[in-house]
């Protein structure tokens, strides 16, 4: 074939073809750069985009996390006309402190020298928001201490400081741990806290963080905390999404990077390397109310108020094998090769670690294997420790604490409701008995002290002696002499004069009457008693309020009881209720007031006379805006009622009822606390007291002279005024009252 001669000279050459190639190689090796740049920068815009999110998210979780709070410096009291009378025999924690130990207890906070010795008793006098206290621990050089419904309290060694936290009410904390330069702050309803010694960090459970079941050391299948713990509509709505609060925390223990969460019936949590795992009675404990946790290396062993479970993470199993059943343990803690168990009551027994590896492992002291079947429980043996430990003893706990790498005194302390004891053993094997010794007589321990701070009803009787009674610990009688500091004359207490629920004076029989959950008891002048009972014609064992009825042929007792009031005497009584027109069956307080007897019931007021109800006082018929009438007292002609939510009323001669909200509040007003020396009334609620000075109708609040803020009952005397709280007595004087009220006039 021929080409013209101007086509040939158009056909490409080599040179020219391999020029062209090289240039469209180039162009698609700069279009890929180009592409693969973009893309670049694409990924990195996407990536720095995310970052920021996740750093906005992170940020913003932090500061949702950080708790807010209020620091407050306390003040001492100043003067002496105010008295505490209680007992700070229950202890709940110990520390070493500035060379003292220091112990939190239900009367304040006790320092001690290391042989026990008492140095001094702080109380809210000295600065203390409340006298009772529940834990204690050493953290930047200062110490912690817990409250039971006041929060933190830091101590310098002169001054007290506290923490408040304002985004959530509850303020009880439960439990300290100072853990590598951090404080864990347990509570009951306010969550796992962490402090800084700047900023409290709340710590909570999240599904993101990779929560499971199982070994507390090895993955297993994962869980999402919905399925988990369902959809509960109490929870909050940061809960429901997946974080969720500790709540009841009663045990922290620190292992390295492990910390294990112990709760009162939530079971055991644990967090290794900030991942989270969950133990419950369905993973094999005997109980979700943790007492004690032990880490022996990759086993665990963890005592609850029903036994002890064992997980053994280096075997096979997923679950907590039970190796003891023992009711009613109250803690357990290490002490060489062994675990000691404490049960409530003070019996103490002893685990060997080495029974527990020998247990689980299934192998016989003589090194054989056993072959055990899956359905054989294991058994681990335990043996009691002997100790002449007294019979009474309740709330006991064990507590070992380091000076410097030895335990003090290379002993263990017990803490009790009745004071503390050191035990020591002669060798590491704790061969024989302990040697025990009492640690920490209290100022006011033994013959002088209350048997407990929980005062739910005051009375003096015609000798001048005060008797001071408690809802689970009977009655303690105060000498005159023996007011300003607590000396008692006697205790009274057996099962039937257990939970006081009133005590009257009855000056015509010259008895004190104890209104109580198995009747009336009735005590003469040497302590003799009788009881009057439903076997006499009571409504109900039950009785809560009792008033002395004089007059005519009116004489004998008004019994407010659980199922209606009882009148009559030791030979005879007949009973009212709703049938005969009482506005509720539960009556709580009586009053004899002229010619009527008043009885306040959950359901209103009732004006009863002639043995018969002639008028009902109710937020439907009347101003009585919340029908609880808990407590009344009488002062002349004017009669006074205190309701619980409802605060304060006056019944007029009209017959018409006066509210004293406005001047003090909705206040919820104690079954016992109100009382009047004719001159001023005295109210006692669950955040203080209130003063009345009838005078000039001036109200004044009393809260930092009282050892707690509950005030559960009130007597009055010559010169003092009385107010029993859940933390014991306050004894005030009246002239100090006297010049409070004339300070508010100026």
């Amino acid at each position: 074939m021929k080409w013209p001669l101007n086509q040939i000279k158009s056909l490409p050459t080599p040179a020219t073809a391999e020029a062209f190639l090289m240039r469209r190689r180039r162009s698609l090796i700069a279009l890929a750069a180009l592409i693969a740049t973009a893309a670049l920068i694409a990924g990195w815009t996407v990536k720095r985009r995310a970052d920021r999110e996740f750093e906005s998210a992170r940020v913003l979780s932090e500061a949702r996390a950080f708790a807010p709070f209020e620091k407050e410096a306390r003040r001492a009291f100043a003067g002496d006309e105010v008295k505490l009378i209680q007992s700070s025999r229950a202890a709940r924690g110990l520390a070493q402190f500035n060379g003292s130990v220091f112990a939190a207890t239900d009367g304040g906070l006790v320092e001690f020298d290391e042989d026990g010795k008492t140095k001094r008793r702080y109380t809210t006098l000295d600065g203390l928001p409340e006298s009772e206290l529940t834990s204690i621990a050493v953290f930047n050089s200062k110490l912690f201490i817990g409250s039971r419904s006041q929060g933190l309290i830091v101590f310098d060694g002169k001054r007290f400081e506290r923490y408040r936290w304002t985004d959530r009410d509850a303020q009880a904390v439960t439990v300290l741990l100072e853990d590598r330069g951090r404080l864990l702050i347990g509570t009951f309803a306010g969550g796992l806290l962490e402090f800084d010694g700047r900023r409290f960090r709340e710590i909570k459970i999240s599904a993101a963080s990779g929560s499971e079941r199982g070994p507390i050391n090895g993955p297993t299948d994962q869980f999402t905390l919905a399925t988990a713990r369902g959809t509960d509509p109490r929870r909050t709505e940061s809960e429901q999404e997946g974080q969720i609060r500790l709540a009841g925390i009663t045990r922290l223990t620190a292992d390295g990077a492990r910390l294990f969460v112990g709760t009162f019936a939530d079971g055991l949590w644990v967090n290794n390397s900030d991942r989270w795992s969950h133990f419950t009675v369905a993973d094999g404990l005997p109980s979700n109310r943790v007492v004690g946790v032990v880490a022996d290396g990759d086993r665990l062993i963890v005592a609850s108020d029903f036994g002890v479970a064992v997980n053994d993470a280096g075997s096979s199993q997923r679950r907590f094998q039970t190796i003891a059943t023992l009711p009613e343990l109250s803690s357990a803690v290490r002490w060489g090769g062994d675990i000691l168990l404490c049960k409530d009551d003070g019996e103490i027994l002893r685990l060997s670690l080495e029974s527990v590896s020998r247990t689980v492992t299934g192998v016989t002291e003589s090194g054989s294997s056993l072959m055990r079947s899956r359905s054989l429980p294991l058994t681990a043996p335990v043996y009691p420790v002997d100790w002449k430990r007294p019979e009474s003893l309740s709330s006991c706990q064990l507590a070992s604490f380091a000076k410097g790498k030895k335990p003090m005194g290379e002993t263990l302390m017990l803490m009790s409701g009745e004071g503390m004891w050191r035990l020591g053993w002669q060798d590491e094997r704790l061969s024989g008995p302990p040697r025990v010794s009492r640690f920490g007589e209290s100022p006011n321990l033994g013959l002088g002290a209350l048997k407990s701070n929980v005062i739910s009803a005051l009375a003096f009787d015609d000798l001048g002696r005060l008797w001071a009674g408690n809802f689970r610990d009977g009655i303690d009688v105060i000498a005159p002499d023996g007011l300003s500091n607590g000396r008692r004359v006697t205790h009274l207490e057996s099962e039937a004069v257990r939970e006081i629920n009133a005590l009257v004076w009855d000056g015509k029989s010259r008895r004190m009457l104890a209104a109580t959950a198995q009747g009336l008891i009735r005590f003469d002048g040497s302590f003799g008693s009788e009881r009057l009972s439903k076997v006499d014609g009571l409504l109900s064992n039950s009785v809560l309020g009792a008033a002395v009825i004089q007059g005519g042929d009116r004489d004998g007792l008004a019994l407010a009881t659980s199922r209606g009031l009882s009148f009559g005497d030791s030979k005879r009584f007949r009973g009212l209720t709703t049938v005969q027109g009482l506005p509720d069956n539960g009556v709580y307080s009586v009053l004899s007031h002229r010619e009527f007897i008043y009885a306040g019931t959950r359901g209103g007021l009732a004006q009863i006379a002639g043995g018969r109800v002639v008028r009902v006082f109710k937020d439907s018929n009347s101003k009585l805006s919340h029908n609880w009438a808990t407590a009344l007292c009488a002062v002349g002609p004017r009669l006074f009622i205190g309701a619980y939510g409802g605060g304060v009323f006056e019944l007029t001669a009209a017959g018409e009822l006066v509210s004293f909200a406005s001047e003090v509040g909705r206040q919820t007003v104690n079954q016992n606390a109100m009382a009047s020396d004719g001159q001023r009334l005295y109210v006692g609620a669950l955040d203080g007291a209130w003063v009345l000075d009838l005078r000039s109708q001036q109200w004044m609040r009393l809260k930092d002279e009282l050892p707690s803020s509950v005030v559960l009952s009130v007597a009055v005397g010559d010169d003092h005024v009385y107010f029993g709280s859940t933390g014991g007595i306050a004894r005030i004087e009246k002239a100090y009252l006297e010049k409070r009220f004339g300070k508010m006039k100026t």
